[in-house]
């Protein structure tokens, strides 16, 4: 039979080798890169998929980029309705001409 003591320490043994292995980091085998939001190509309902941005918004990005174009997210500025905290929010979520030219 197996004693208490035994039993207390083996289950505290099995519990700290699955914390120290639970909490090492994954290695990725492929390398991957953002799914961003093309600001001047994008449809609308890609557009709605970003945060602050409805179907108000997206209408007014799609007629916006009609006459201008639309090259970093600071040009979203020109839009009634879009504030920098939003702009802020979107600016890792969409590609522009910037990120374009870095890759």
């Amino acid at each position: 039979m197996i004693g208490i003591d035994q039993l207390m320490w083996t289950l505290l043994g099995v519990f700290f080798y699955l914390a120290f292995t639970s909490s090492q980091p994954l290695r990725a085998t492929q390398k991957h890169t953002p799914f961003r939001i093309n600001l001047q190509t994008a449809e609308r309902p890609h557009l709605e998929l970003l945060p602050g941005v409805g179907e108000t918004t997206s209408k007014k990005i799609v007629e916006y980029r009609k006459e201008h174009p639309l090259m970093v997210p600071d040009d979203l500025l020109s839009i009634h309705g879009i504030g920098q905290k939003t702009v802020d929010r979107l600016r890792w979520l969409v590609e522009t001409e910037e990120h374009v030219e870095n890759e």
